[in-house]
């Protein structure tokens, strides 16, 4: 590829952020320059090989690590999954809107009231236009006016929901009902139908954590990174922005390594926007001391990730004999906490999903000694429920970064600091509780909980806000005291809802990228 001596933009990260970001600047005449960290994803029977994926030498993973804090003091030592799209490769496509009330902030302890300190800057009313563009873009499948949760939406989805049910959603479905609650199917950006998106869906088992073979979820790689780069955006995979060089208050260039052969050059650009996700989003600005620049000490303060956990219950008989798609409906009556406002934590708990399974060979790596046999075989006989409840940003949550350890680029290594609150493990609990009720009323004998310790929903440590002294950038994602530098991913969230962040992400880019002129 023949790279431009300087670009109109150029953008570190080629997620939901930073490809909806390019997609707008695109449209509106601007010469993009994509830098991405991960390869392109391969599709072929790597895609569906746990093995290949996640265990032995992971194909995907980062060439360098991060280094967490989580629990009791113990550093782990982890690594992303880089590839041309970011983690939309891997996920698993459900696309939901945050509720109206979630905009005015998390929730607060004790109270059934909202942190309006947090607040976004605008309302779900000025975002959802760009939710709509980001459905459209996505070919999302739903089925309007079946979650009772929703926000106000006009206009139908542009293809209809998945209604071929598995057998553990069919189990789920019927036991949520038989309790009077409300199953709904879930929004999904997947093609279904054969005609949004590239393949068609065959609802096989192997969809979120693997990447798709067919093509048919709509992941960035498949339905804008190749139609950014037909009209002439230019993408650098396997490409590590490793500084942003700053004259005063504005950012000029961006100094990149080759992965692959370890050469570092400069591009120059008009404007830079981070878009690299909530952990190296902050990392980025850290290494290139926007912090001191700008005077601004919430860079990388306020981690969120969603408090998320399985319920996992285990049936008599083999749970899903015919291997398809069981990531189906989601059950919205606790949303906004106890529905008889009787019980707490008061204000809203979350939402419960259909999830499939993971892998034998995963759950074989990660179960205690003496039991993995044991757990592998009885991952046939599980139907699980993923419980997500919002957790509330805390400014000693935190990204930071060590300069006296570098990493294989020269670089300081990133580091995470996080603790939940009592507030959110309460929510989560309370969660627990009614997954167990339905999977129990669907047959199950056995329980076993979960904790998802990932940052897959990693939002908020450049959070959006009018006060520079509480944020890092304004209503329009420009860091304050710069004058053309940019933070459009989850990083720039104030408060993440209890849904899965990817659609919010993108309405938001699409949002930021269009107040840019």
């Amino acid at each position: 590829m023949k790279l431009a001596k300087k670009y109109d933009f150029i953008i570190i990260g080629s997620g939901f952020g930073g490809a909806m970001s390019a997609y707008k600047l695109m449209s509106k005449g601007y010469s993009v320059l994509i830098i991405e960290k991960g390869k392109r994803p391969l599709r072929d029977d790597s895609c569906w090989d746990e093995v290949r994926l996640h265990l032995k030498d992971p194909m995907y993973r980062s060439s360098t690590p991060f280094y967490v804090d989580q629990k009791n003091g113990k550093i782990e030592t982890m690594w992303s999954d880089d590839t041309v799209g970011g983690m939309s490769t891997l996920y698993g496509a459900v696309s939901f809107r945050m509720r109206e009330d979630d905009f005015n902030g998390p929730p607060l302890a004790d109270k059934n009231e909202r942190d309006l300190s947090c607040a976004w800057p605008y309302s779900y009313k000025d975002i959802a236009p760009y939710y709509s563009e980001a459905e459209k873009l996505l070919g999302i499948a739903g089925e309007k006016g079946s979650d009772i949760t929703e926000p106000p939406i006009k206009g139908k989805f542009p293809q209809r929901a998945n209604a071929v049910f598995s057998r553990p959603s069919k189990k789920l479905w019927k036991s949520a009902q038989d309790l009077g609650l409300h199953p709904f199917l879930l929004p999904m950006a997947i093609n279904f139908d054969g005609k949004h998106g590239k393949g068609q869906c065959i609802r096989c088992s192997t969809c979120d954590h693997y990447l798709c073979k067919i093509e048919a979820k709509n992941d960035l790689s498949v339905a804008i990174l190749p139609y950014l780069e037909s009209k002439g955006v230019a993408l650098l995979s396997q490409s590590r922005a490793l500084k942003i060089n700053t004259v005063k208050n504005r950012a000029v260039s961006v100094d990149i390594a080759n992965e692959s052969t370890g050469e570092i050059y400069t591009i120059k650009a008009d404007n830079i926007i981070c878009s690299g996700g909530a952990l190296y989003s902050p990392y980025i600005l850290l290494c290139s001391k926007i912090d001191e620049i700008t005077g601004n000490k919430n860079i990388g303060h306020y981690l969120m990730r969603h408090i998320n956990g399985v319920v996992a219950g285990v049936f008599p008989s083999v749970a899903n004999p015919d291997k398809i798609l069981q990531k189906q409906i989601g059950i919205p009556d606790f949303y906004f906490g106890d529905p008889e406002g009787k019980r707490k934590p008061y204000g809203p708990w979350g939402m419960i999903q259909d999830v499939s399974s993971i892998g034998k060979g995963v759950i074989k790596a990660n179960s205690p000694a003496g039991l993995k046999t044991i757990a592998a075989f009885l991952s046939d006989y599980l139907i699980n429920l993923l419980c997500i409840a919002e957790d509330t940003p805390n400014y000693n949550n935190r990204v930071f970064i060590n300069n006296s350890a570098k990493d294989n680029f020269g670089m300081p290594t990133l580091h995470v600091y996080h603790r939940y609150s009592k507030r959110d493990i309460m929510a989560r609990n309370a969660l627990y509780k009614e997954a167990k009720r339905i999977l129990r009323n669907a047959g199950a004998l056995l329980f076993y909980s979960m904790p998802i310790e990932t940052f897959s929903h990693a939002l908020g440590t450049c959070r959006m806000g009018l006060n520079p002294e509480t944020s890092v950038v304004d209503e329009n994602c420009k860091v304050h005291g710069m004058k053309n530098l940019y933070v459009i991913d989850g990083s720039a969230m104030p408060s993440g809802g209890s849904v899965n962040p990817s659609l919010t992400i993108a309405a938001l880019a699409l949002k930021a990228a269009d107040s840019i002129s």
